[in-house]
């Protein structure tokens, strides 16, 4: 493992989420548990640089005791750290703005503070049936935070939070959900084809966010856009030329009821 690590910038990922941490009153020393999308990099490398920050890292396989600790080294390392570490720094700036981080506040025992999160990652789906999803992915939170914040809440224990990074276009935008839950059960094993057709607008974040660049839509209208389409029964289009048609709809619609008050 790495001895040392490099000198590190304020980028402005980092100075934005500090920013969103004391509006959320998070504690520089509260104990925090990082989520890092490691399967994104080459392998090791999230490891080498875990440790090159920390001399004696608290780490572990998010996939441990799951359907699929087979295959755990291929899903997240969750490593314990608070944000006033060296460790936080690196992770917000750098696997942050790669979209590959989520971050859960919490003071609870390691297992229960995750359950929510582990019993969420396989769900039955009533076309496709027993399917894998993500949901420590920054894309997944946002949709479900916009569209299913009730369950999205359910995910983790009440009274702890979860932080997301996605981009929209231009530097990480940070967001965070508080949990609602007292048992931490996570999603319902069962899902809704409704819940399939939300899952097309999480896969399709890339290119939404760029039609709504070349729109120049602000951040939170964007969003907003996605909740209209996928209430209205839409799936997200394949075809980019569709996409813009249907967002573009939906952008004069959702401007008429604003424009109207409703």
């Amino acid at each position: 493992m790495l001895s040392t690590a490099p000198v590190l910038d304020e980028p402005t990922s980092l100075t934005d989420l500090e920013r969103a941490l004391n509006d959320w009153q998070v504690s520089s020393r509260k104990r925090c548990l990082l989520i890092v999308d490691a399967a994104r990099y080459d392998e090791e490398d999230v490891l080498r640089q875990i440790y090159a920050l920390d001399d004696n890292p608290d780490w572990f396989w998010l996939f441990d005791e799951t359907p699929f600790d087979q295959h755990k080294d291929a899903g997240p390392i969750v490593v314990k750290t608070t944000p006033n570490s060296a460790l936080f720094q690196r992770a917000v700036s750098q696997w942050g703005a790669d979209e590959a981080l989520a971050i859960l506040v919490s003071g609870r025992e390691q297992d229960s503070a995750l359950a929510g999160i582990r019993q969420s990652l396989m769900i039955h789906f009533e076309t496709y049936g027993p399917c894998f999803v993500r949901p420590y992915d920054g894309r997944f939170l946002e949709v479900m935070n916009t569209c299913l914040p009730d369950a999205l809440g359910g995910l983790i224990g009440e009274g702890d939070m979860l932080i997301w990074a996605t981009n929209r276009g231009e530097d990480a935008h940070w967001s965070s959900a508080k949990g609602v839950s007292t048992e931490m059960e996570g999603l319902h094993a069962h899902q809704p084809r409704s819940f399939e057709r939300l899952l097309t607008w999480v896969s399709g974040w890339p290119r939404c966010m760029a039609t709504a660049n070349n729109l120049q839509h602000t951040p939170s209208h964007r969003i907003r856009i996605i909740r209209e389409l996928w209430s209205a029964g839409h799936v997200c289009p394949e075809s980019d030329a569709e996409l813009d048609a249907l967002w573009q709809h939906a952008e004069r619609e959702f401007h008429g009821l604003h424009k109207k008050g409703l």
